[in-house]
């Protein structure tokens, strides 16, 4: 291929599409590369089961920004969203099942504590309240910290939102960002089912002790999301989260964006200093004004570039970026709803329409913190479970289901030298075993399963050592630390090199905002030439 492309995009997952999107909407001339046979990354719906079909890595969808819904017309696409009934928790022998009523919520709260209502409403709005300064940053470019100028703007900025919250909201959004999660949960809450609950919804985008400073980031989630204006919304895509992808690549192509798949890079090409474009496995080579990576900062700099054009001291700080978040993915067919335990036996409700978690207590979740810290299998895992088909009749034949389960903390690395190969399906059985506790006929009704272990979303999704955040969101690996000074701004130390994906500010999650800060990068810096 001779053709000369403004920008190539390594990695055709949303990030990719969204700054693609984007760069052609501005006019360049773009093409994407995605290694897989289909694009989306590790948003995406798959076939698990002839007829059966479903989210195979994200499965939900909250953080996604409106912006990028409203400029890149993913309405118009395809793109929808689905409301859920209710989030059903389930720690040990007990339950909470919280749904749009609020005085429903309040008796079901009541049944553990007579005060934590009131404190959850109290901490929720809390968070939402101090969240404000943060999904505010998130179209923004984090701003140098050797700062000029324009990062001193930036910097003046972030300060003037700071500045706008109370002195109470801004003592408690500086507890968020360095507090642990145990110090927050002790000082709200009163009933050990509520600091269980609380405790287990830090598990998403981390990898940390409870006890440790800076393990509250993760509540954060609670506070960021927004979808169609509400605030801390949570949904299902009509379609699977392959419906938000399709319409990401649907729109690029609208606009004149060429997207191939089955197209590994191999290598960013580059002479002179600068990135020149990409040499694909098969030997072929393609030149473009700049390159964007949305491949995560280990992957980019270590093995796709030459460690000849990189500084050494850079190269050692890459090195050293903490991954992982100690996940697998198990997806299910069945042939029917399963019971729950406390519910009536055969009878469909909104429990089944809801987001279900399944963890153990505080002490059991540091117990398998320090299991996976040491390549050690969870005893009682922290599961995140949704049926997308009880309300979406696309995913499945007639009467038939659709289980998607996140299991945490799996390690990466076994202890032993042992191989995921060799275990994967012996740890599905027990995964399944386990939920046999609060879903007794699961079992009976399974027709086929899919388990991504994490060495699966290493090696087929691209996910270096199966982190799905490109790095985890600790304080020092955010912000203008994302993923290293010199390349937290999206450009990066190769000239007409940038960065577009989970690896740099605002972080991962389906938001697009990566992408789309990128392509505001390139697009200022085309202006420019």
């Amino acid at each position: 291929m001779n053709e000369f492309y403004d920008a190539v995009i390594v990695g055709g997952g949303h990030n990719g599409l969204t700054a693609a999107g984007y760069l052609g909407k501005a006019g360049l001339k773009t093409l994407v590369l995605e290694k897989r046979s289909m694009v989306g990354g590790a948003v995406v719906t798959e076939e698990i089961h002839p007829g059966y079909r479903v989210s195979t890595i994200s499965y939900v969808v909250s953080l996604l920004r409106d912006e990028v819904t409203r400029d890149l017309e993913l309405r118009k696409h395809g793109y929808s969203t689905i409301k859920m009934d209710g989030n059903l928790c389930i720690c040990n022998d007990d339950y909470l099942f919280m749904t749009d009523d609020e005085e429903h919520n309040g008796k079901e709260v009541a049944r553990f504590s007579s005060t934590d209502y009131d404190a959850m409403e109290k901490f929720d709005e809390m968070v939402q309240e101090s969240g404000k300064v943060i999904r505010k940053q998130m179209l923004m470019e984090a701003p140098k910290l050797d700062a000029g100028i324009t990062d001193l703007f930036s910097l003046g900025k972030l300060g003037l939102e700071v500045k706008k919250l109370s002195p109470n909201h801004r003592h408690r959004l500086f507890q968020l960002l360095t507090s642990s999660a145990i110090d927050l949960i002790e000082r709200w809450f009163e009933s050990p089912m509520i600091k269980n609950m609380y405790a287990s919804s830090t598990f998403s985008g981390n990898f940390a002790s409870l006890r440790q400073p800076g393990s509250a980031i993760p509540f954060f989630h609670m506070a960021v999301g927004e979808l169609d204006g509400e605030l801390g919304a949570w949904r299902l895509v009509k379609g699977g989260m392959g419906g938000i992808t399709q319409a990401l690549a649907s729109y690029a192509r609208s606009k004149g964006v060429e997207i191939r798949t089955d197209a590994p890079v191999e290598e960013i090409i580059i002479e002179n200093g600068q990135a020149t474009g990409v040499r694909l496995e098969n030997g072929e080579t393609i030149h473009a004004r700049c390159v964007l990576a949305n491949t995560d900062p280990k992957r980019t700099f270590l093995k796709l570039l030459d460690q000849k054009h990189l500084d050494s001291e850079f190269a050692k700080d890459i090195r050293q970026i903490r991954m992982g978040h100690c996940s697998l993915k198990l997806n299910l067919a069945l042939k029917g709803l399963p019971d729950i335990r406390f519910f009536e036996s055969g009878k469909e409700g909104p429990w089944h329409r809801s987001d279900i978690s399944i963890f153990p207590d505080i002490d059991g979740q540091e117990s398998n913190f320090f299991a996976a810290a040491t390549g050690r299998l969870p005893e009682e895992p922290r599961l995140e479970i949704v049926m997308p088909s009880s309300v979406d009749d696309t995913l499945a034949p007639s009467g038939h289901h659709v289980m998607s389960i996140l299991a945490k903390y799996y390690p990466f690395k076994l202890v032993g030298g042992k191989s995921w190969d060799d275990i994967k399906e012996d740890v599905a059985e027990r995964i399944i075993d386990y939920m046999t506790k609060s879903m007794p006929n699961l079992r009976e009704l399974i027709v086929g399963r899919k388990m991504i272990s994490p060495l699966d979303l290493e090696r087929e999704y691209g996910l270096t050592e199966a982190d799905i955040f490109h790095g985890r969101h600790d304080l020092d690996q955010l912000f203008s630390l994302r993923p290293h000074p010199e390349a937290a701004q999206y450009r990066t130390p190769v000239k007409n090199l940038y960065l577009c994906g989970s690896g740099v500010h605002p972080g991962g999650g389906v938001t697009g905002a990566p992408g789309h800060n990128a392509a505001r990068r390139v697009i200022s810096d085309f202006k420019k030439r």
